[in-house]
């Protein structure tokens, strides 16, 4: 083989792997685009919000707290649950 040939054969072969990346490249990207909008869509209809304070979840007022418990005495151990 010449040396001419064997030029032309190596380009070839650089042009097909070029070719094989370049088409690996664009179906990596669009299995990556594939997987981001099936993550948008779940996250989209993920949860319904929570609130983080429990007046917003039971509309109460910010200060109110609640009466302390009025526990009946029980001598000796009062409090405990022997």
């Amino acid at each position: 083989m010449d040396g001419y040939a064997m030029y032309e054969v190596a380009r070839e072969r650089i042009a097909e792997q070029q070719r094989g990346a370049r088409q690996a490249r664009e179906a990596r990207a669009q299995r990556a685009a594939a997987r981001a909008a099936r993550r948008a869509k779940k996250e989209a209809i993920a949860a319904p919000v929570i609130p983080d304070f429990a007046h917003e979840m039971f509309d109460v007022a910010r200060d109110a707290v609640p009466a302390p418990r009025q526990e009946a005495g029980r001598g000796r151990h009062a409090g405990t649950s022997h």
